[in-house]
């Protein structure tokens, strides 16, 4: 059909420019289709140059929502962000890894978005780039901080058991025994955000695990 013609011609033409046009001169540019099936390798080179500028500045946005937690209390003696500022303090003070801390920093992003499963937003976020283990941790550390009060709620403090023999099983009572539960001191001299600045931007500058990967572990469809 002459559509379907028109269409091969529009994808030819646009891989033909996807070999001229400078990677600096896409960034000027936006993709020209109206539904994904007319979309051409230029199109997609241009999409690309720009997800990868946004992707590079994902730490700010990660951190700026991280702020939205101060002056949340939520009932509790220190405001959601105080919690997440000692609950990583406390992590880096045991000297766990940055990776191990910087999980720590974020595991309660969630609470403003996630009302009944804060642990899935974090997880969201951290997936790219933290181990299993570590996300596992994150994942799963509102049923293990449930020890210590589900009972109140008329639900099972010992909900954990059902993971035993999981690998990530005592990282994860460690994380919440050790520096989650403890971390609602008001008087806890805890670091400020500033100091994990450096850290959260080295994790997010090093994606380790996407489908938009390729081989090199730079970003598909780039060329750097």
């Amino acid at each position: 059909m002459i559509s379907d013609r028109l269409s091969l011609s529009q994808h030819e033409k646009g891989d033909e420019m996807s070999a001229t046009v400078d990677s600096k001169d896409l960034l000027e540019q936006s993709a020209t289709f109206g539904a994904m099936t007319e979309g051409t390798a230029l199109d997609w080179k241009i999409i690309a140059a720009h997800n990868q500028v946004l992707a590079s500045s994902v730490s700010s946005r990660v951190l700026d929502h991280l702020r939205l937690l101060e002056g949340d209390h939520g009932g509790f003696s220190v405001d959601r962000m105080e919690h997440s500022l000692q609950t990583a303090t406390r992590a880096y003070r045991a000297n766990k890894s940055d990776e191990y801390v910087v999980c720590a920093l974020l595991h309660d992003i969630g609470d403003t978005l996630g009302s009944y499963n804060h642990p899935d937003i974090a997880v969201a976020i951290l997936k790219p780039f933290v181990s299993e283990n570590h996300l596992w941790m994150v994942e799963k550390h509102g049923i293990f901080q449930g020890y210590n009060f589900f009972h109140y709620l008329g639900l099972d403090r010992n909900m954990r058991d059902q993971f035993e023999g999981h690998e990530a099983y005592d990282l994860t009572v460690e994380f919440c025994q050790e520096f989650d539960q403890t971390a609602f001191d008001p008087s806890y001299d805890s670091m400020r955000l500033e100091e994990f600045v450096p850290a959260v931007e080295a994790l997010f500058a090093q994606p380790k695990n996407s489908i938009y990967l390729d081989d090199g572990g730079q970003m598909c469809g780039t060329d750097s």
